[in-house]
C-alpha cells in the first residue's frame, strides 16, 4: 500500500480517500470441466478481432507461435475497433519527434493518473505508458499509414496523438487483419465462446457455437476448442448490455451507448464464472463530445475535438463557457451534465461547442458531420444565438473574452492550452452536446503480463489472459482520449507474448 501511495503521490495529487464500490461477485464461483472431448486444437485461441487481438495473435507470431485462432462472434471482425476513430496517444515515435514535441511515458503516465483519480493500477499504467511506442513499431511493420500530424486530446500534457490515414479504426484494423492471415493466422466470425474452460488451476480452452446468429441468438451445437498455450480474451467491454450496465450503475440505464451491438458482457461473465478477481466493474466512462443528433459516435465526435481545442463551449442558460474545453473526459462529462440539468424533456437544455471556418479545414470528421446535420453552419452570432436558445449579447461577450484570450490579453480562467491560437469569427459551425456511455473502465483484473488474476488466491488463472477493455484497473475511474486504443495495442502484444513463453 506505500509503494501504491508514493506513486500515486508522485503521478499527481489526486486524493485516494474514497474509491468506487465493485461490483459484488462470489468469488468461490468457479465451473471447472475435466474431462472434456477436444474436438479441436490450437496453440493458441483468441476471444475478439479488434486492437487487443490483433496484438495479441501479433505477439504470439512474433514469439514463435503459430498455430493460433481468432474468434469473432459478429459477422463483421474489428469490434469497436473498426469504428472507432483511431487515435493512438504514445510519446516517445518517430513521428513526435518530428514536430520537435517534448514527451516521456513519466509524463504521460502523470496524465493518466490525474484522469483516473489516482486509482490506476501502477505497474499497468507504467507498462503502457513506457511500451506504447512499441505499438506505433508494430503498425508500421503490418502497413498502417498514419496522417503527417499528432494533435493534443482532452487531458493530455502535450500532443501526442496519432491518427490512421482514414482516421478510422478501420485503417487499422484492416492492414493488421491483412498481415496476420498472410502469416497463416485463423480467423472465423460468426463464431460464439460460450464458456472458458478450467480444469482445475489451468485453463485450457473454450466451448463454442459455430455458424452463430447474434440477433437470433442461434448456433449450431456447441463444440469444444483445446489451446495449448492457453486462451486471450480480448473481447471489448459491455456497453450495449443494458442489464448488465443497469445493474452494476443504475443511473447509466437510459443513457445511448457508442458502443456496437456485439459489445455485451458475455466474455466477462464467463470469466467471473470460472474465478476471475473483478475490478471496478461500476465505473463507466461517458464520451463529453457526443452529439444527441446522431447514432453513437459518428464524425461529429470527431470534429467536436476539434472546435474544442480551438473554439469554446457554452451553457445555453449563460450564455458562458463552464468547463475547460480540454479538460479529461470526466471532468468534462461531468460539467456537461450539470448544464443539462438546467433543461427538461420538453425544452432540453443542451450545452454546445463551436468553432469559426479556419478550424474546418482541418478537422477530420467535418464534413460527413455539416452533410448529415449534426454540425451546423451560422452566418452571424445573432443566427448561433438563435440556433441554440441563448442571450445574444451574452454569447457575443463569451467570443469577445475568448478572443482577448487568445491574443494575450487577458488569462482564461479555465486553464485551457492553447496548441493553436485562432480567433473566433463567423461563419460558425456548432454542435450540440449530451454525454454517451463510451467505455467500460472495470473488467478483470490483470498482471503486468496480461495474465488474468483469480479472485481466491490472487495470483494468475494459468493460461489465461486478458487485454483491452474487458481488461480493468489501467486507466482507473476515467480513461484519457486515445488510450484505450494503445492499452489495446500494448497488452495484446504483452499477452501474446506471455502465452506463447507459457511451460506446458
Amino acid at each position: 500500500m506505500t509503494a501504491r501511495r508514493n506513486f500515486l503521490k508522485l503521478a499527481t495529487g489526486v486524493s485516494i480517500a474514497s474509491a468506487a464500490s465493485v461490483l459484488a461477485v462470489p468469488f468461490n464461483a468457479r465451473a471447472e470441466s475435466p474431462g472434456v472431448n477436444w474436438d479441436e486444437q490450437f496453440d493458441l485461441v483468441i476471444v475478439g478481432s479488434g486492437f487487443a487481438a490483433l496484438a495479441a495473435a501479433y505477439g504470439a507470431y512474433h514469439e514463435g507461435l503459430r498455430n493460433i485462432l481468432i474468434l469473432e462472434r459478429m459477422e463483421m471482425f474489428g469490434g469497436n475497433s473498426a469504428i472507432c476513430g483511431g487515435l493512438m496517444c504514445m510519446p516517445l515515435t518517430p513521428l513526435q519527434k518530428k514536430f520537435g514535441i517534448e514527451d516521456s511515458a513519466e509524463l504521460m503516465v502523470r496524465d493518466m493518473v490525474k484522469a483516473g483519480r489516482g486509482f490506476n493500477h501502477p505497474l499497468l499504467c507504467q507498462t503502457l505508458a513506457s511500451q506504447a511506442c512499441t505499438a506505433y513499431d508494430m503498425l508500421i511493420e503490418c502497413g498502417v499509414k498514419f496522417k503527417d500530424k499528432v494533435i493534443r486530446l482532452g487531458g493530455h500534457s502535450v500532443p501526442r496523438a496519432h491518427m490512421p490515414e482514414n482516421a478510422s479504426g478501420g485503417g487499422i484494423v484492416v492492414p493488421m487483419h491483412k498481415y496476420l492471415r498472410s502469416r497463416g493466422i485463423q480467423f472465423r466470425n460468426r463464431c460464439n465462446v460460450v464458456d472458458v474452460i478450467r480444469n482445475g488451476d489451468c485453463v485450457e480452452g473454450v466451448k463454442v457455437q459455430a455458424d452463430y446468429d447474434f440477433y437470433a441468438n442461434k448456433g449450431r451445437a456447441a463444440k469444444y476448442i483445446k489451446a495449448t498455450k492457453g486462451v486471450v480474451v480480448a473481447s471489448g467491454g459491455w456497453g450495449k448490455d443494458k442489464q448488465f450496465v443497469s445493474t452494476s450503475m443504475p443511473v447509466y440505464a437510459d443513457l445511448e451507448s457508442t458502443a456496437q451491438p456485439g459489445a455485451t458482457a458475455t466474455m466477462i461473465k464467463a470469466m467471473l464464472t470460472i474465478g476471475a478477481l473483478p475490478v471496478m466493474l461500476d465505473m463507466f466512462q461517458l464520451g463529453p463530445w457526443a452529439s444527441p443528433d446522431e447514432k453513437g459516435a459518428g464524425p461529429a465526435s470527431f470534429f467536436a475535438d476539434y472546435a474544442f481545442a480551438e473554439g469554446i463551449a457554452i451553457d445555453p442558460t449563460t450564455g458562458a463557457r463552464f468547463m475547460n474545453e480540454l479538460a479529461d473526459r470526466r471532468t468534462r462529462a461531468e460539467a456537461q451534465m450539470e448544464v443539462l440539468k438546467k433543461g427538461t424533456t420538453a425544452n432540453p437544455n443542451y450545452p454546445f461547442t463551436f468553432c469559426g471556418e479556419e478550424t474546418t479545414t482541418r478537422a477530420e470528421g467535418f464534413a460527413a458531420a455539416y452533410r448529415d446535420g449534426a454540425v451546423r453552419k451560422s452566418m452571424t452570432v445573432a443566427e448561433l444565438a438563435q440556433l441554440h436558445q441563448v442571450d445574444a449579447g451574452l454569447l457575443q461577450q463569451a467570443i469577445e473574452d475568448w478572443n482577448q484570450i487568445v491574443r494575450g490579453e487577458k488569462s482564461d480562467p479555465f486553464n485551457k492550452p492553447l496548441d493553436r491560437k485562432t480567433i473566433l469569427k463567423p461563419p460558425f459551425y456548432s454542435l450540440r452536446l449530451s454525454p454517451k456511455l463510451h467505455y467500460c473502465m472495470g473488467g478483470v483484473a490483470i498482471t503486468q503480463h496480461a495474465e488474468v488474476i483469480d479472485a481466491n488466491t490472487c495470483e494468475p488463472i494459468s493460461g489465461l489472459f486478458a487485454a483491452g477493455e474487458v481488461a480493468g484497473g489501467t486507466h482507473g475511474m476515467d480513461r484519457l482520449g486515445g488510450c484505450s486504443s494503445v492499452d489495446g495495442l500494448v497488452f495484446g502484444q504483452i499477452a501474446g507474448r506471455s502465452a506463447a513463453r507459457r511451460n506446458v
